[in-house]
């Protein structure tokens, strides 16, 4: 009961830690000081954040516009602390972006009427007969060749449950951690994409998985994760919409993640452990998505046509997510509106300021404060 209801919890709580310290912003210097000579720490800088201009401007779908400007919150407690430990900004957007999409799944399952369930799985069995005209109807042979196999059988099923929340997470710790500002921001973005999408498709066109077709389709599909009880503590509770094979965000992501580590800009450098460092991303940037679409397949709870949208998706994610850039206004409003500056990924130059101001004023270095 433990292990069901805490541990999993308790990984990704613990994921998410490890990110907030991994990335924290160190000391600049040896001495914890910023020096006097440094261009960062100008006169210029040494102004009260109450004289910063109160508006600033921002695109919002090709408009431009008068945004809030929160940076006369940057000395506030919270922004000292945030700017201490950015990646806090970053489990809140997690957070707020995983527990909408759960939250609005949970509504479609609490909301779930009988005559969605037939409608869920007559698009199941259209799934299935275009996959037999198009010859790629390998479900069947692939769950077939792990059902006798008991050791490779709980390591999909364990793959399947355990990988696709706390992977993620990790993915998004380490690209924070090595990736530019600007290459993070827009990964981000992409998942945030494929979430929203996914949730627009599987509302409207509700499809039932494989493992739940009935045993008069005679298509003999076993539900491994249940049966096998290594399923996710997540899917398994009753608000989790069950009828949401089409498209496979287990694999969405996964392509996301996996496409984003094998196109990692190489080093400058062509120092031979460089070389061997980038193969060895460019081989798990592409098998990482292959095992997962191996675990959704041969669990049975997903198709491969699921998979193939699921990969349309984070195309189309990874392409468009800048539209997500017009919702910035809406960002600096809620900070403004809570006193609380983000921090941005230029912490020298920031932190410098806030340094200079607070010891023009005599007050203790606001680095140790946070």
């Amino acid at each position: 009961m433990f292990a069901d209801a805490y541990l999993e919890p308790l990984i990704v709580f613990s994921i998410l830690s490890a990110g907030v310290i991994l990335n924290r912003q160190r000391t600049p210097q040896n001495n914890g000081t910023w020096s006097p000579t440094s261009p960062s720490s100008s006169e210029g800088l040494l102004a009260s954040p109450l004289l910063e201009p109160q508006y600033r401007e921002r695109k919002f779908f090709g408009r431009r516009v008068q945004s809030r400007n929160t940076a006369r919150w940057k000395r506030t407690l919270v922004s000292r602390l945030l700017r201490r430990f950015p990646f806090l900004v970053e489990v809140w957007y997690w957070l707020l972006v995983y527990w909408t999409y759960q939250l609005g799944r949970a509504f479609t399952a609490v909301t779930l009427k009988s005559d969605t369930v037939v409608q869920a799985r007559l698009h199941a069995l259209l799934l299935v007969r275009l996959e037999q005209k198009l010859g790629i109807f390998l479900e069947p042979a692939i769950q077939g060749y792990f059902l006798p196999q008991p050791v490779l059988l709980t390591a999909i099923n364990c793959i399947y449950s355990f990988i696709h929340i706390p992977g993620t997470i990790t993915f998004i710790a380490w690209l924070y951690h090595y990736a530019p500002a600007s290459l993070f921001e827009a990964r981000r973005r992409a998942l945030a994409t494929c979430n929203l999408m996914a949730f627009v498709i599987f509302t409207a066109w509700p499809c039932m998985p494989p493992r739940l077709l009935p045993e008069e389709d005679g298509f003999g599909f076993i539900d491994t994760v249940h049966t096998g009880k290594i399923a996710s503590v997540w899917t398994t509770n009753k608000f989790c919409n069950q009828l949401a094979a089409m498209p496979s965000l287990h694999f969405g992501y996964s392509f996301v993640i996996g496409l984003t580590i094998a196109t990692m800009p190489p080093s400058s450098s062509l120092h031979a452990n460089n070389l061997r460092r980038r193969i060895l991303l460019i081989i798990f940037g592409m098998s990482y998505p292959l095992t997962i679409l191996v675990a959704i397949i041969a669990t049975a709870n997903h198709y491969i046509l699921d998979a193939v949208a699921g990969c349309f998706v984070a195309l189309l994610g990874w392409h468009i997510n800048s539209v997500l850039c017009n919702l910035l206004v809406l960002e600096d409003w809620a900070y403004y509106l809570l006193r609380v500056h983000k921090p941005s990924r230029d912490w020298e130059a920031e932190g410098a300021q806030i340094y200079a101001a607070d010891k023009e004023e005599g007050e203790e270095d606001w680095w140790r404060k946070a």
